[in-house]
């Protein structure tokens, strides 16, 4: 297990410019999963890990609901969520919760059980969606609803950095990447058919897709790797101000 482990960790790494090539993130989760593993491991103290991962949550958990009420399209993710939230009479949050049982399950059938920071992760950030869902209303002007969905991107990048900044994570894509990579898959592939066959069902099955899914889609790639990269210079010029004191 230590050296899948170590694998996937290593592929993330090393080919981290074949992953911004071939393979671009669509959703929120192929984006916590695969800037996670290319992170540099580093010890915190508990409280700052718990304070990053319900921040973020809740960071996540409103760009998702100024996606909704901006009614130009979810996040790729959120599109597959909308179709079981329609079909079963649940609501989004619940949707998602539905979702990550069906992932966590098959990862535990495959040999991958989830942490305990992947299900706090999933069902805290499940309640902020519909918290957040409930204190916003829609709005009519089309520039407010654009603006909606630009405050929602940036509230989603923000969140999913802070979740990758907590190391807490180990969602149901990482483990099912980890579960690919035992069976000698390549885990960017995996997480990247993940990604796209999600896609693909939500919009094939009638979720609420839109200009703002596509545009999701194109930026949060190139975004996450702006963000990774100013967390890194502002991690390095901390070490090397500590160094200088």
């Amino acid at each position: 297990m230590h050296r899948v482990a170590e694998r996937v960790v290593s592929v993330g790494s090393a080919g981290l410019q074949r992953s911004s090539s071939w393979a671009v993130h669509l959703t929120r989760q192929g984006a916590v999963t695969a800037d996670r593993l290319v992170a540099r491991p580093r010890t915190r103290a508990t409280a700052t890990q718990v304070g990053s991962l319900f921040g973020g949550s809740s960071l996540i958990g409103l760009g998702v609901a100024l996606f909704v009420h901006a009614r130009l399209g979810l996040p790729p993710y959120d599109v597959l969520l909308s179709v079981i939230r329609d079909r079963l009479g649940l609501t989004l949050g619940q949707s998602a919760w539905a979702m990550a049982a069906v992932l966590f399950s098959i990862a535990a059938a495959l040999g991958q059980r989830p942490r305990i920071g992947g299900l706090i992760y999933v069902l805290f950030t499940g309640v902020c969606v519909d918290l957040a869902l409930g204190l916003i209303n829609d709005p009519d002007p089309l520039g407010v609803r654009i603006a909606f969905v630009v405050f929602g991107m940036v509230s989603l990048i923000s969140g999913i950095s802070l979740v990758i900044h907590s190391g807490m994570t180990g969602g149901a894509f990482e483990l099912l990447m980890r579960a690919g990579a035992d069976r000698g898959f390549d885990p960017i592939r995996v997480r990247s058919s993940m990604e796209i066959g999600i896609f693909i069902a939500g919009v094939v099955l009638g979720g609420d897709a839109g200009v703002a899914t596509v545009a999701f889609a194109l930026l949060v790639g190139p975004l996450m790797r702006v963000v990774r990269q100013a967390m890194e210079d502002h991690r390095m010029g901390r070490a090397h101000r500590l160094a200088a004191s």
